[in-house]
C-alpha cells in the first residue's frame, strides 16, 4: 500500500508547468472540486496567514471548513486540515492506493497530487467551504485547476523570480492568471501600482473587476505587527463578499481574526527566556520581521539570531538591517537538499561589532543557544519552514493548533 513515503519520494522542486495533469487527476476522481464552495488565495506574502485567519473565523462560526496550505513544518498532513485537524495517514494511504494506476499514468507532481487529494478529502467530509492556498505563481499552479469562484490576492512582490519573472509586472501576470471569467469574485489587498494595473487589465479582459481593500477601519489591537494587521484587514474585507457569494453569516469576525494561531509566523515557542520562530524568507517578509523586532529590542538584554535560507534566495541586501538589532548571529542550514550552505550565508555579510559564526547543524545551533539563554535574553530562529522538524524535536507539540 503506498504511503506518505511515496509522496515524499517525488521531488517537489521539479516544477511541471500546466494544469493538464491536475485536471486529468481531478477527472479520475470524479471532479470533487465541482461539489465544493472554494476560496483560492494568491499572492507573494501573507497567503498562509490570510488563509488561517479566514479559516478560523469560519470554524468559530460553526462552518465545517477545509484548509489546504503549503509548505508544512513537520508532517505533510499539516497541509490538509478540516477544522484545524490534520488529515489522517489512513486517508492519504487509501487515496494513493485507490488512484495508484491513474497517478502512475498521469505522472503528476507532488503538489498536484496533494491538491487533488485535499479536494477529495474535503468532499468526502462534506465541508461547507474550503480555502486553498496557491503554491507558486497562479496561472499554472495546480490549485487554479479547481476554478474557485472567489479569488483573494494578498500583496504581490518579488520572489521566485527565476520562475515567475524579474519584474513586478511579469510576476503579477503570472499571479493574475487565476482570473478566468466574469463570474469570479475578485478581492485584493492594496498592491503596488504596477501590480494593480496589471491585475486590473487581466480582469477587464475577462469582463470582471477587482474589489480592493479600503484603508484600515478596524482596531486589531491584539495583533503585534503591521503586516498582520494588513492581513486582518484583507480577511475582514473578504468575509463580507464570501458571506454574500456563499450565503454564509459570520459573527465576532474581528475577535476570531485576532485569535488565529498560525505556526511559524513570529511564533513565540518559549517565554522567559523568549524564543521566536519566523519563516521570513524574502525581502518583504524579512522587512516585516525587522519592523516588528526593532520595536521589541528594548525589552531584552542580549539578542541571538539563528538564520538559514533555501538556496537561491536573493536576501543579501536584507542582511544588514536584519543583523543590526542582534548581538550574536549564527548562520546555519535547513538540512534539505536545496539548503543555502551555511558558509555561503556567513560570507554574504559580516557586520562589524557583532559576533557572527556558522554551523551546518541547525539542531546543534538551536539546542546550544536555547540552553544558555538568560531570562532577559531572546533567541530568534528565522528564514525557512524547514527549521520546523528541528524545532519540533526540542519543543514538543509547539506547532499544534487548537480551536480559539
Amino acid at each position: 500500500m503506498p504511503d506518505k513515503s511515496f509522496l515524499l519520494s517525488i521531488d517537489s522542486k521539479k516544477i511541471k508547468y500546466g494544469l493538464s495533469r491536475t485536471k486529468a487527476l481531478l477527472h479520475a476522481c470524479n471532479n470533487p472540486e465541482r461539489k465544493l464552495r472554494l476560496v483560492q488565495i494568491v499572492g507573494t506574502n501573507g497567503k498562509g496567514s490570510t488563509a488561517a485567519m479566514l479559516a478560523n473565523v469560519l470554524i468559530n462560526n460553526n462552518y465545517n471548513t477545509g484548509l489546504f496550505t503549503s509548505p508544512h513544518l513537520v508532517h505533510i498532513n499539516e497541509r490538509v486540515r478540516i477544522n484545524h485537524q490534520n488529515i489522517s495517514d489512513t486517508f492519504i494511504e487509501k487515496f494513493l492506493t485507490r488512484y495508484k494506476k491513474e497517478i502512475s499514468s498521469i505522472e503528476p507532481s507532488f503538489f498536484e497530487i496533494m491538491t487533488v487529494l485535499s479536494l477529495c478529502y474535503f468532499q468526502d467530509n462534506h465541508v461547507d467551504i474550503a480555502i486553498l492556498e496557491t503554491g507558486l505563481g497562479g496561472r499554472w499552479d495546480s490549485v487554479t485547476a479547481a476554478q474557485s469562484k472567489i479569488i483573494i490576492f494578498t500583496p504581490i512582490d518579488y520572489d521566485h523570480m527565476t520562475i515567475l519573472g524579474d519584474t513586478l509586472e511579469k510576476i503579477a501576470k503570472e499571479k493574475g492568471g487565476v482570473i478566468h471569467n466574469k463570474h469570479q469574485t475578485l478581492i485584493s489587498a492594496k498592491q503596488h501600482n504596477i501590480v494593480s494595473t496589471t491585475l486590473n487589465n487581466i480582469a477587464t479582459k475577462k469582463s470582471n473587476t477587482i474589489k480592493y481593500t479600503k484603508r484600515k477601519n478596524k482596531n486589531f489591537s491584539l495583533l503585534s505587527t503591521a503586516h498582520e494587521k494588513d492581513n486582518a484587514n484583507l480577511v475582514d474585507f473578504a468575509i463580507q463578499h464570501i458571506e454574500s457569494r456563499y450565503a454564509l453569516s459570520c459573527k465576532k469576525i474581528n475577535l476570531y481574526i485576532q485569535k488565529t494561531v498560525w505556526p511559524g509566523r513570529i511564533q513565540k515557542i518559549q517565554t522567559v527566556p523568549d524564543i521566536i520562530f519566523d519563516v521570513a524568507h524574502n525581502s518583504h517578509s524579512i522587512q516585516a520581521f525587522i519592523n516588528y523586532f526593532n520595536q521589541q529590542r528594548h525589552l531584552y538584554k542580549k539578542t541571538f539570531l539563528i538564520v538559514g535560507f533555501e538556496d537561491g534566495k536573493d536576501i543579501a541586501k536584507d542582511l544588514p538591517a536584519l543583523y543590526q538589532p542582534f548581538d550574536y548571529i549564527d548562520c546555519t542550514e535547513t538540512k534539505i537538499r536545496h539548503s543555502m550552505p551555511a558558509k555561503l550565508l556567513f560570507n554574504l555579510y559580516k557586520p562589524e561589532n557583532k559576533i557572527i559564526n556558522y554551523n551546518k547543524n541547525p539542531l546543534d545551533n538551536i539546542q546550544k543557544r536555547a540552553q544558555n539563554l538568560k531570562s532577559k535574553d531572546i533567541l530568534v530562529i528565522l528564514g525557512s519552514h524547514y527549521f520546523g522538524p528541528h524545532i519540533q524535536r526540542i519543543f514538543k507539540n509547539c506547532f499544534d493548533i487548537k480551536l480559539k
